[in-house]
């Protein structure tokens, strides 16, 4: 059976029973442009049942300041990214970018404290250093701790050991604007809060000078998407508009690293066809129930690779998947049916 570099410490890891935390292989880092990088070893840091978590964190380098965008699922993962990003960028002051509430993105922030706490200036807190709109920073307030018990719940409280939630301090309070406001070395990044994309609030980056886009888990690399919280019109339209709008020279940095323009297509093509698909069935009167059945036997329509292995496990995540968002599409369009 062939292994990833990535699964192959994760296996070693795990039949030695010590959490390789700080062991950072030459392939952690992969390399965007000039200035922008992606740490891909969150996995290393969470036991097997975490590795749906285990998402990219990108850094974004510049002459006096670093720009962390999200920061990680669990204290751990957050002291192995800050300790990987000191050994290669040094000790620059930091700012980290909390891009939606959902705590894979930001539990992590607490592991960076220690890290960075010499860059900080006289009487400055560390969550001056955290930044997030309004509603993200309100929610991550408002939900945990009972975040981190799921999580521990989940993964198992070893995981979880030292997480707390660190709310941003600093607060993007418009919806549209650049990143200077934050550092000058910025400007060039533009930003844009998105509601219900795929969470109550997601973050939307973009600089036109280095070609890029961050949109976090609104594009997956999966052949089920999952709709998460969000609502099922707004992230049509804005998979709709970023088709249309990216070029084809511009690279897009997603939570689950570097994706082509055709997974937006494949994302996009997906929600529209279920959502026709719930909308023709409330129509003719089809139950909740009888819907999700019905949309669920034609799920070869929507397959593109997963469905051709033959591991039991993935096909029936996705297809749990596949349920939910008919489920969250159908009470989502009822009010609106004729």
């Amino acid at each position: 059976m062939h292994l990833n570099v990535r699964n192959f410490i994760l296996v070693v890891s795990l039949l030695f029973a010590t959490p390789l935390l700080h062991a950072q292989p030459a392939n952690c880092w992969q390399q965007h442009r000039a200035t922008v990088y992606e740490w891909t070893c969150a996995g290393q840091s969470l036991p097997a049942e975490g590795q749906d978590f285990a998402l990219s964190i990108v850094v974004v380098d510049s002459p006096k300041a670093l720009m962390v965008i999200d920061s990680g699922a669990t204290a751990a993962v957050g002291e192995s990214a800050a300790a990987a990003i000191r050994s290669k960028f040094g000790t620059k002051p930091i700012w980290i970018l909390n891009t939606q509430p959902k705590p894979e993105h930001v539990l992590g922030n607490v592991g960076f404290r220690a890290a960075f706490a010499a860059t900080l200036s006289e009487g400055e807190s560390f969550a001056s250093r955290l930044v997030a709109g309004k509603r993200t920073a309100d929610l991550m307030q408002a939900r945990c701790p009972a975040c981190i018990e799921n999580f521990s719940e989940r993964m198992g409280s070893g995981s979880v050991k030292g997480t707390e939630s660190l709310v941003p301090g600093r607060i993007l309070r418009t919806k549209t604007g650049h990143l200077g406001v934050l550092h000058n070395d910025w400007v060039s990044w533009t930003f844009r809060l998105y509601k219900d994309l795929e969470t109550e609030e997601a973050l939307v980056l973009r600089n036109q000078e280095l070609k890029l886009w961050w949109v976090g888990s609104a594009v997956q690399n999966r052949d089920i998407p999952d709709l998460y919280d969000g609502n099922v019109v707004e992230r049509i339209n804005f998979l709709g508009r970023l088709k249309a709008r990216m070029r084809s020279d511009e690279t897009i940095l997603t939570s689950f690293g570097a994706l082509g323009p055709d997974w937006i297509e494949r994302n996009l093509n997906y929600f529209v066809r279920v959502q026709q698909l719930v909308l023709y069935g409330l129509e003719e009167g089809v139950s909740e129930v009888e819907l999700i059945q019905q949309i669920s036997a034609q799920i070869g329509e929507f397959k593109n690779s997963v469905y051709v292995q033959t591991d039991p496990n993935v096909n029936a995540k996705a297809l749990e998947t596949h349920q939910l968002n008919i489920q969250r599409i159908f009470r989502q369009t009822e009010p609106f049916a004729f």
